[in-house]
């Protein structure tokens, strides 16, 4: 294959291919237009975002129709940033119809200065929009009969700040209360544990009172048993005169004094009052 054949070729290959994606894109742009023109907004949108963003075409017309029918299909937001997107515009009636269409939605929202300021630049760009300037005129007048509502947006933001300024009040004063709710409950706990102290300090002066008991048992005891060897002398003197042997009398006072002994510790073990009958006899 020669070298003259084998350009022919790839020409007219990229040929069909060209045609190929200038077919698709017309076809698009069909689509387009025809649900625009039938009003079915939400499928323009589509199809107007495909010839952006697939076929790169950003013409100020495509564009234009993407915001008209953004704004028709009540997406508002996005129909005003295309159509401030627009107000650069050489095509000086595209401009002119983005401000005047811009101007309209503002006014719905209620800022007419801004409105007023949109519809005022659409005549600029084009003296002869005569819908630019029948809502410039009707606007103004409005404005003129109802004074204050010019400053409504300035008043309205006025009153959301300050709405806003009293839930943050609100919020702090709940966060306020919330913690002197906690140190109100650990004053609660503090005086708790002070009551604690002083319980365990009354134990503990319980506990020596019971020591100071035992001791005085103690010393009772102590004072039984001197009696006790007292009479035990004198039981010996007795059994030395009754001529018994040294080693009878010694297991008698053995046994006495065991047999003693085991009765005054029973005695002092004893409860001096009569236990309660709801109260275990410990």
């Amino acid at each position: 294959m020669s070298l003259t054949i084998r350009i022919i070729l790839v020409s007219f290959l990229t040929m069909l291919s060209d045609w190929s994606s200038v077919g698709k894109k017309n076809a698009a742009i069909r689509s387009a237009s025809r649900s625009y023109a039938k009003a079915e907004y939400k499928a323009s949108i589509e199809n107007h975002l495909k010839l952006v963003n697939e076929f790169e075409l950003t013409t100020s017309d495509v564009n234009f129709n993407l915001a008209l029918s953004y704004h028709y299909a009540d997406s508002l937001d996005l129909a005003q940033r295309t159509y401030q997107s627009l107000y650069s515009s050489p095509d000086k009636t595209i401009a002119s119809f983005s401000f005047n269409q811009d101007g309209t939605i503002l006014a719905g929202q209620k800022k007419y200065e801004e409105a007023l300021d949109a519809f005022k630049w659409s005549l600029i760009h084009m003296p002869e929009n005569e819908s630019a300037r029948y809502n410039y005129e009707l606007l103004s007048r409005w404005l003129q009969q109802n004074p204050e509502q010019k400053d409504q947006p300035k008043e309205q933001e006025q009153e959301q700040n300050e709405e806003e300024k009293n839930e943050e009040q609100q919020q702090q004063d709940q966060q306020q209360q919330n913690q002197e709710k906690k140190d109100g409950e650990g004053e609660e706990e503090t005086e708790e544990d002070e009551a604690s102290e002083s319980q365990k300090k009354e134990d503990k002066s319980g506990e020596k009172t019971q020591e100071e008991k035992e001791s005085e048992e103690a010393s009772d005891i102590e004072s039984d048993l001197s009696d006790r060897e007292k009479r035990m002398e004198q039981l010996r003197e007795k059994l030395k005169e009754m001529n018994i042997s040294p080693e009878q009398a010694s297991q008698i006072l053995d046994a006495m004094n065991a047999a003693e002994l085991r009765f005054i510790q029973q005695n002092k073990k004893k409860p001096t009052k009569r236990p309660s009958k709801n109260l275990p006899e410990w």
